[in-house]
């Protein structure tokens, strides 16, 4: 095997784990199986009930993942919404005793792999066809980061929070679960001394590289 492309092989795994390893926020919320409400007045379907979440930063865009505890689109009127805080803390769910759970963002994601954008107060705006994937379980957003415009806070400090919804339920009583269960999660976002560290071990060794074959 080429010694560079050996050395390549070496290095790439270790570039992975920095990035890995050096982020901000919460890479994951993993949500309680089954904990429905009690101010939820619809079905319990498990594709109403959340499993795990995650949101991170990939390039100019924002990745919202969720897990559901069943299929997506099982229950008829479920959908879902993922508020997010953006530094205005505009609403919050203090009437069901969780003033924690803040936000000035919502972004809905629906069953048939469609979905908006609204800042509270402001505009909604339709995402993309194709920003939204379902399979299974699962789903996942890719949201521009310019349809999520600060609000206050830098990247790092912004806020989000899952929850499905029925929309045969009436007001709040629609939400069936929450996660995480009373706070906000953060956005997942590379460390910049990570990217830093990452940038200067290419350079080194492309420099590397360019040596070796100009001495050949």
């Amino acid at each position: 095997m080429n010694r560079t492309i050996g050395k390549l092989l070496i290095a790439f795994p270790i570039i992975i784990l920095l990035l890995s390893v050096s982020a901000r926020a919460d890479p994951l919320v993993v949500d309680p199986v089954g904990d429905f409400l009690p101010s939820y007045t619809g079905p319990h379907g498990g594709d109403l009930d959340v499993v795990s979440t995650s949101v991170n930063l990939l390039g100019n865009n924002l990745v919202f993942s969720a897990t559901l505890n069943g299929n997506v689109g099982t229950t008829a009127q479920g959908f879902y919404i993922w508020g997010v805080n953006r530094g205005g803390s505009t609403a919050n769910f203090a009437s069901l005793g969780l003033p924690n759970i803040v936000f000035d963002t919502v972004v809905r994601i629906n069953p048939d792999a469609t979905g908006t954008v609204t800042l509270i107060g402001g505009a909604t705006t339709n995402l993309a066809p194709g920003s939204i994937t379902i399979k299974g379980n699962g789903f996942q957003a890719v949201v521009p980061l310019s349809l999520l415009p600060s609000n206050g806070f830098g990247l790092s400090q912004y806020g989000q929070n899952l929850w499905p919804r029925f929309g045969g339920a009436v007001g709040n009583a629609q939400i069936s679960d929450f996660a995480p269960d009373a706070t906000m999660a953060g956005i997942t976002t590379p460390e910049p001394a990570t990217l830093l560290l990452l940038g200067t071990g290419l350079i080194g060794l492309g420099s590397r590289y360019r040596r070796r074959k100009a001495k050949r």
